[in-house]
Formats: structure tokens, C-alpha cells, sequence
């Protein structure tokens, strides 16, 4: 297994299209991005040692606030991937524990309290925008899956 710390610009061309068509939501906005493959959004990528993408995190600002997403194959979850994927990012300076980041899911919220960050604003899909959850409980969150 190896780990790697780029951006989506420099990511090779055959995996950005394993990252848009295997570890992304179909048109989701990342799925997008990394399709067109032209930006400067960090990404921390977990891949076989013969380049097959297992896991990605990337961060960037959002509405004035960082981010971390992320996607795991589902072949490989429940193994750290994506831990290890945002520890990365957070070692490298990519991400502030001290700044506020917007996490899109419950697993996020689990892994960027567990690498330190303590403003964490959850966000949930609503018709065709991102509605902040009220109140975010990382221990109700922490006990789920």
C-alpha cells in the first residue's frame, strides 16, 4: 500500500477517471472536479502498490471554510484508509485543527474529531444546496457505525 499527498491537477489521468467512475458519488462536485482534473485541491490518495486507487481525502476552501471529504472503495472500509488518508493532509499542513472545517458526512466527522479538530460543522445535502446541521454531537455521531 502506498500513500501519496498531490493535488487533483497532478493526479495521472487513469486515476482521476478511477477516482470519478469507482470512489466518487456519480455528479457529485469532487466527481466533477477530479474529472476535469485542472485544480489545485489538495488530495491525499491510499493506493495498491500497482496504482489502483483505494481511498482519497482532499481538502479546500468551501463558503469560507476548509473542508475534508473523502471516499473509501468498498472493498477496503472499515481498515483506516480514509484515516490515514486525512491524517496526511493534516500532517502536511493542508488542514488547521484550530480553523473550523465543513465535513458532508458522519464518517468525516469522525475522522477529523479523531485527528484533533474541534470545530467541526457537519453539512447535509438539501434540494441543490448544503444546509448546516444544528449541533453536531461528535459522541452520537462516534457511537453510529
Amino acid at each position: 500500500m502506498l500513500c501519496r499527498l498531490t493535488t487533483v491537477r497532478d493526479i495521472p489521468a487513469d486515476q482521476r477517471n478511477q477516482i470519478a467512475m469507482r470512489l466518487t458519488k456519480p455528479s457529485s462536485e469532487f466527481s466533477q472536479e477530479v474529472s476535469a482534473g485542472g485544480t489545485d485541491t489538495s488530495v491525499a490518495l491510499v493506493e495498491s502498490r500497482d496504482g489502483f486507487v483505494l481511498a482519497w481525502t482532499a481538502t479546500r476552501i468551501w463558503n469560507g471554510v476548509q473542508t475534508l471529504e473523502g471516499f473509501t472503495g468498498p472493498a477496503f472500509r472499515r481498515k483506516g484508509l480514509a484515516r490515514l488518508a486525512a491524517a496526511m493532509l493534516f500532517a502536511a499542513g493542508k488542514i488547521a485543527k484550530t480553523q473550523p472545517i465543513a465535513v458532508f458526512s458522519e464518517e468525516c466527522v469522525k475522522i477529523a474529531s479523531s485527528l484533533g479538530s474541534t470545530d467541526i460543522r457537519l453539512y447535509r445535502r438539501s434540494g441543490n444546496d448544503w444546509q448546516l446541521v444544528p449541533s453536531v454531537s461528535i459522541a452520537a455521531v462516534g457511537s453510529g457505525s
